[in-house]
């Protein structure tokens, strides 16, 4: 084979090399994208299928940025939203503005949010600047272990909601992003 013949065939063959090799990585990027969509945005109110609905909320104590530690007891009394949340979360952000305006609008009647980080698959720096950004007004806890996240409240994706009324019971568990007027809705039904 004359040598120019074979440079033509051999640079050919790295092109279709190459797109080949592009065509696989966006495949593999494109999958991964759809399964962690799935994973961290599955849609859809679950207050049927855990064993807590109905039941009292089971207490926790979890550290704050500062050092403080809060319980979920410490509100008995109050209706109380525990927001499970993470800063590389998207829907997180959607939803962050949201949970800061019904605080906001309802605290005078003793609304709480407890905003639970997934500090095990975060980073303080990145908890802070979530805060920051967001002008949290409420308490902000560090789950370092997922033991609240995991082991006992067992929540299935991000963002999820727990909403506590005021005898402690477990009125609703919300797992996806929720808009203003879901938020405006399920809020309304432990203010009661």
């Amino acid at each position: 084979m004359d040598s120019y013949v074979f440079r033509i065939w051999f640079h050919k063959w790295k092109i279709y090399v190459v797109l080949i090799a592009t065509a696989l990585v966006i495949g593999v990027l494109v999958t991964l994208t759809v399964f962690q969509r799935e994973r961290v945005l599955p849609q859809q109110n679950v207050a049927g299928s855990f064993p807590f609905i109905g039941k009292p909320a089971p207490d926790f104590t979890l550290p704050t940025p500062d050092g403080a530690e809060v319980s979920l007891s410490d509100f008995r009394g109050q209706p109380v939203l525990i927001n499970f949340w993470a800063s590389w979360c998207i829907p997180c952000r959607d939803e962050m503005p949201e949970l800061v305006r019904a605080y906001e609008a309802h605290k005078s009647e003793g609304f709480v949010v407890l905003g639970l980080n997934l500090t095990y698959s975060d980073s303080l720096p990145s908890v802070q600047a979530f805060a920051d950004e967001f002008n949290i007004p409420f308490p902000v806890l560090l789950d370092e272990e997922a033991v609240v996240s995991g082991k006992i409240y067992q929540i299935p994706g991000l963002p999820t909601s727990v909403f506590i009324k005021r005898d402690g019971t477990i009125e609703r568990i919300q797992v996806g992003v929720m808009n203003g007027e879901q938020v405006d809705q399920f809020v309304e039904e432990i203010l009661k």
